[in-house]
């Protein structure tokens, strides 16, 4: 919700562009820490009250913007966010994830990214529209009271796993960290969390829809296509092998962006950001998915190459739209990112250090 509300609703805030750049990372910023203590402390306390516990945080932090628009506080609730999430995908991708075989990673981690991507559609195009509505206050007060069942779901669903297992698959680590942090930093960095700046040069006040509202419908349209393609595009990493994929995805995605960048026509922009999305869908299946497979202490190191990705990406971005007043140019930087990871992909596939 934040990352279609706060591009466009910001000055009504009383906070600064800057200051949603720092909002958009500093959840990010302190998983760069709390993702280790999630590993930690899934050897030595039990799992399950720890995962409900991080669930009961995360619905408070968003009540938390009910009462005040202050920076300070509701800093202070995305840093909370930031620890709440840092136990909830760590536990769940490797509660879901500890007895999946190799040759199904990039499928399995398809599929529950895709079901995740369901709830962040009506996250994202609801909780737009709520506020639309009803105002960020009262907006963000129902998303609270609505992801309540989430507490009680988590309980049902999840299995404890081994944080430490011998005998896991031996799989280089270096590569795909870099990855993850390019994954991280372009797409809900540079790309989501500016989008509503870029839509907002499209999009007047005037027409049928405002710019946060089609920002939310835009982004819920990628979770939705998200949802569907998720699995099967995690499945073309399988059969591919992750350089090969992860070759083509990062060039398709990088040359997308810089044709959105350039804002030719309407239509061409949002085509070349929904494949931009495609592109993302298929290389968080499959990067995430393999890093998986290398257990809790490895996978808490990728997912803090790439939180660390994803806090200076909105940094970069709103730091290039402040300067030159200029959105498209957090769009060309993410598609240069995406493009230098391809010869280094290619190179890791000569190594043979990133699967087949």
């Amino acid at each position: 919700m934040l990352y279609a509300v706060l591009p466009v609703y910001y000055t009504e805030l009383g906070i600064t562009g800057l200051q949603v750049g720092v909002l958009l990372a500093a959840n990010r910023i302190v998983r760069l820490a709390t993702n280790a203590l999630a590993h930690r402390l899934s050897d030595i306390v039990p799992q399950r009250p720890l995962l409900l516990a991080a669930f009961v945080l995360g619905v408070l932090t968003t009540a938390a913007y009910v009462f005040t628009s202050l920076f300070s506080v509701l800093l202070v609730a995305r840093l909370a966010w930031g620890l709440s999430w840092s136990f909830i995908r760590h536990y769940g991708v490797q509660s879901v994830m500890y007895d999946v075989p190799v040759s199904e990673a990039g499928w399995t981690m398809g599929l529950m990214n895709g079901i995740s991507r369901a709830g962040s559609a009506a996250g994202l195009f609801g909780g737009a529209l709520l506020v639309d509505l009803l105002g960020f206050s009262t907006g963000m007060l129902t998303l609270a009271v609505l992801s309540l069942p989430a507490v009680w779901l988590a309980g049902i669903g999840f299995r404890t796993f081994p944080a430490s297992e011998p005998g896991a698959p031996t799989i280089a680590g270096s590569g795909l960290n870099w990855q993850g942090f390019t994954l991280g930093m372009v797409g809900p960095g540079l790309v989501m969390a500016t989008l509503g700046a870029s839509l907002g040069e499209y999009v007047t006040e005037d027409g049928w829809m405002s710019a946060a509202t089609l920002t939310g419908a835009l982004l819920a349209v990628r979770y939705v296509l998200d949802s569907v393609a998720a699995p099967w595009l995690g499945a073309v990493t399988d059969r591919l092998g992750l350089p090969v994929a992860a070759s083509l995805f990062f060039g398709i995605g990088g040359l997308s962006l810089i044709v959105a960048a350039a804002g030719l026509v309407w239509w061409l922009f949002t085509a070349a950001v929904m494949l931009f999305f495609v592109a993302g869908t298929a290389l968080q299946a499959g990067v995430a998915g393999t890093a998986s497979m290398r257990r809790s202490a490895a996978y808490a190191r990728y997912v803090t190459a790439n939180d660390l990705g994803s806090a200076l990406g909105p940094l970069l971005g709103w730091w290039l739209i402040d300067l030159y007043a200029e959105p498209g140019l957090a769009l060309v930087a993410g598609g240069v990112a995406y493009l230098v990871n391809i010869p280094f992909t290619a190179a890791w596939r000569s190594s043979g250090t990133l699967g087949r």
